[in-house]
């Protein structure tokens, strides 16, 4: 089964049934979308891990809206939780497809 990084896809993965929040998940989905498309080879922007990865990168900027400074959370010791600036596993299904002409070699 293909996986499609469009607003319909984005809403089921999140578990999202209302249309309230379109606007703002359509607005997160193309960003993920700017940000990974120019990174990837472009015979593979349709692969699944890529469309995968915006999907992912698309939830993670809508969940992103509730942790405004940066903080996901507490630990049970009262340890501030913070959110980690790139995900690894968003990193891993994109490593393949990486055009290293535009993506760059840390």
């Amino acid at each position: 089964m293909a996986t499609v990084a469009d607003l319909a896809t984005l809403k089921s993965y999140l578990g999202i049934q209302t249309e309230r929040d379109d606007s703002v998940l359509q607005a997160d989905l193309d960003a993920a979308q700017r940000y990974v498309e120019p990174r990837v080879l472009a015979t593979d922007w349709l692969a699944d891990d890529v469309q995968l990865a915006v999907l992912m990168a698309a939830a993670r900027l809508y969940a992103r809206r509730r942790s405004p400074e940066g903080v996901a959370g507490f630990a049970s010791d009262g340890l501030v939780v913070r959110i980690i600036v790139q995900d690894p596993d968003i990193y891993r299904l994109l490593e393949w497809h990486l055009d290293l002409d535009q993506a760059g070699v840390a």
